[in-house]
This record gives C-alpha cells, sequence and structure tokens, in this order.
C-alpha cells in the first residue's frame, strides 16, 4: 500500500502515516521552542545578558544529560510495549514542563522544570524518528525521510511564531512576564493535542517480536548498543551527532546573537529585536531547509545512503565553517548564509535518519534508534553547553566554527568506512 508516494510497510495504512505526521509536525515544534523563548525569557526575569548564554548552556546541558541517560530506555521500552504508549508519554511530558517553564521563581526551579521536558523530549524524540522508520519500506526510506524532514521543517515555523507572541501580549497591555506566561502555555497546548492524537491514530504494536520482548531489559540494551559494532550504524551514530549539534547550535546561538546583538547595539527591548531581527532570520533558515528536506529526500534513494552522509556532512562543514566570517549577524549577506545553513542541516538531519533506519535490525528498531537518538544528545549537549562557553568567552560565531570542523570529521571518516558498509535488506553496498 502507497501513501503519499511512499510504499508502506506491511500493516500500515494511510490514516497511521496521516497521525505520525501532525504528531511530527508537534514534536518539530517543540524542538526549536525552547531556543526561541528562552532568550525573551531570562532577560524579562532579570538574568544579566552577561550571563545569558552560560544559563543557555546550563539548561541545554542538563537537558541533554537526561536525554543521553533515558534515550536508549525509551528505545527499548518502545520495542516492548510499542511505539505510541512512549510517543504519548513523550508529548505529554513535554506539554507540562512548558506549561510550568516560565512559573520558575529562580535558577534551580528553572533547571527542574527544564528536566521534566527533557524527560518528555527523550521519549518524543527517539519516536519521531522510530516510527517513520517502521512505516516505510527500504526502497523508499529516504523519500519517507525526507517527508518527515519537511513536516519537520514545517514544524520549524512554530517557535517563530511562539515568539513573536510575547510582542503580540504586551501590545494588548500584558506584562513581559505574563506574556512569556501565555505564550508558554500555547506552546503546551500542543502537546496535549499531539497526545490525542498519537493515541487514537498510530497504528498499535509494531515490529515486536514476542521472544526479543520478553528478554531483561539489560538484555535489550546490550544488544542494542552491540548493533554499532555495524559501520553502517557506527556512520549513523556519527551523523547523529553532527546533524542535531548543528541543529543545537543554529537553535540556542543564532537567537541568543542576535536579541544580544539587538538590545546592546540597537536599543531594542528583549521582545523587539527577537521580532525584528531573530524570527525574520530563523524563518530564512527554515525556507532553506524545506528546500534541503524535500532534495536529500529523494537523493537518498537514489545513490548510497553512506554516500548521502558524505554529502551532507561536507556541505555542513563548509557553512558552519563560514560563520566564522560574521562579525555583524545583521548583515543582508548573513541572510544567504542561513539559507545555505537550511538545507545543510536538514540534509545532515534527513540523511543519517534514512542511513540507520536501513541499518538498524527490525526486530531491535526501537532500541538501535534509541541509541541513535543518544547520540545525537550526545551532539546537542556538546553543542549547548561547549557552545555557551566558546559564545560568551570568545565570540558568538565559535559555536558554529565548532561543529564545521566536527562535520568536516564525520565527512573524512565516512569516506573512509563506507566501502565496508552493507545493506542488510539487499546485501548490496549502503
Amino acid at each position: 500500500m502507497r501513501a503519499l508516494g511512499i510504499e508502506l510497510s506491511e500493516g500500515i495504512r494511510p490514516r497511521h502515516l496521516t497521525a505520525y505526521l501532525i504528531a511530527a509536525f508537534i514534536s518539530s515544534g517543540y524542538a526549536g521552542a525552547l531556543a526561541v523563548l528562552q532568550p525573551g525569557l531570562l532577560a524579562t526575569l532579570g538574568y544579566a545578558t552577561a550571563d545569558q548564554a552560560h544559563i543557555t548552556g546550563l539548561l541545554g546541558a542538563a537537558q541533554e544529560a537526561v536525554l543521553i541517560l533515558t534515550m536508549g530506555l525509551f528505545g527499548v521500552f518502545a520495542d516492548r510495549i510499542g511505539r505510541r504508549s512512549v510517543y504519548a508519554f513523550g508529548l505529554s511530558f513535554t506539554a507540562l514542563g512548558f506549561i510550568i517553564y516560565p512559573y520558575a521563581q529562580n535558577l534551580p526551579q528553572l533547571i527542574a522544570f527544564r528536566l521534566v521536558i527533557a524527560l518528555g523530549g527523550a521519549a518524543m524524540i527517539g519516536m519521531m524518528v522510530t516510527v517513520i522508520a517502521d512505516y516505510s519500506s527500504d526502497k523508499d526510506r529516504g523519500k519517507a525521510n525526507g517527508l518527515q524532514g519537511l513536516i519537520a521543517t514545517f514544524g520549524a515555523f512554530i517557535p517563530p511564531i511562539l515568539g513573536i507572541l510575547p510582542g503580540i501580549f504586551v501590545s494588548k497591555g500584558f506584562t513581559e512576564l505574563e506574556a512569556q506566561q501565555a505564550s508558554f502555555g500555547i506552546g503546551g497546548a500542543m502537546g496535549i493535542v499531539g497526545t490525542a492524537v498519537v493515541l487514537i491514530g498510530l497504528a498499535p504494536k509494531t515490529t515486536v517480536l514476542v521472544k526479543q520482548a520478553q528478554e531483561p531489559l539489560s538484555t535489550m540494551l546490550k544488544k542494542g548498543l552491540a548493533a554499532a559494532k555495524d559501520p553502517g550504524v557506527a556512520l549513523s551514530y556519527g551523523a547523529a551527532f553532527i546533524s542535531r549539534g548543528d541543529l543545537a547550535v543554529t537553535g540556542a546561538f543564532m537567537g541568543l546573537w542576535l536579541v544580544q546583538f539587538g538590545t546592546q547595539n540597537l536599543g531594542m527591548a528583549p521582545s523587539q529585536a527577537m521580532q525584528e531581527l531573530a524570527v525574520p532570520r530563523i524563518l530564512t533558515t527554515v525556507t532553506g531547509a524545506m528546500i534541503g528536506a524535500i532534495a536529500m529526500g529523494f537523493i537518498a534513494d537514489k545513490i548510497r545512503r553512506s554516500t548521502a552522509v558524505t554529502l551532507a556532512a561536507g556541505l555542513a562543514g563548509c557553512v558552519y565553517l563560514s560563520v566564522g566570517l560574521v562579525d555583524d549577524p545583521t548583515s543582508p549577506w548573513v541572510f544567504a548564509l542561513l539559507g545555505i545553513m537550511g538545507v545543510a542541516e536538514i540534509s545532515a538531519f534527513v540523511s543519517s535518519q534514512a542511513l540507520v533506519g536501513q541499518q538498524a535490525p527490525r526486530a531491535r528498531r526501537g532500541a538501535v534508534i534509541g541509541f541513535f537518538g543518544v547520540a545525537g544528545a550526545v551532539g546537542i549537549l556538546v553543542g549547548t553547553a561547549g557552545g555557551g562557553w566558546l559564545f560568551a568567552a570568545f565570540s558568538p560565531s565559535a559555536p558554529f566554527v565548532l561543529f564545521g570542523v566536527l562535520n568536516m570529521l564525520v565527512f573524512i571518516s565516512s569516506l573512509i568506512i563506507r566501502s565496508k558498509i552493507i545493506n542488510p535488506n539487499s546485501a548490496e553496498p549502503g
């Protein structure tokens, strides 16, 4: 059976794919929402400009620590009890975290509320990748992940919309804090809707073998981790590291850079700087990502998926290194660079997912993709925590340069090992 040009796996119906795409749209909106809303919230809560980068890094590090510790476990649970239950848990906890986040009275509370979001995010992000791998046949895996990447790109329009809301609420007579609380509350409502869609619309348990589901959790974890001995799985983990790190650096520090530039150099209020400087440039990156998602989806089905990863890593390396040349982030030429950045980061995202979906053993797909998520979480941790320090200690462009170097390392590594990668579904080079 086919839907939206994709051959579906046995037992999957178009309605299941439709429900998944709605959930992926909401999940993707959450992926960048904190990066857009948080700079304004930190300023509203009274944190000094000099401390905001460090706090951003600290909060990001706390979240990624939770993801690293729990994503593999959530993947194992998904193999045992099904994707639907784990996905619903993730969306509902993320929603709860957003609702309470702007009510934090101090930094420890802010960290605690961020951990609630992190726990939900660990389940939500892992299932977003696992379900599309379940639902698509191998020959259309690239297009399926390209479609998911396109939906994720549409979801990326949600954070800029949320970013505009505080300014709108302030213009209606809200205080800055009330405006932040209302905006985060709207963000939380998305997760409630997503939870209902997942529970009603996703397929029942898929790809869970009775024998494997009865194994001890420790055994499932060990065998899921051992899958990295396959060079294709190992490369996908490396690609997950850079692709998620790319997205994290762009999301966390491009908006912060622009808000600080507007408040320090142009005399803007935080909400004004977000609305007039950050949002248009974020939308430029999103537009590039829309183009990249479609293009890489087709490319990944036409060439070896390891080659697709190589191309994406090389492009991203060049783009992120180029950010080191930026002194004024409001310069007109930076718009073009951000558009290409969008193409590069979504290409790395789509190609890495297509590769891990191809290489992951069917019976342990949840666990393997869970560890794929862990690799991505480590990339985000390096991007946010390390990037926060680099941002404050050296320059706002330093986190981007770091990931330019890391992308080039994955590019070189992929050239070395790609001849050893075999597609387990066809016994041909992968």
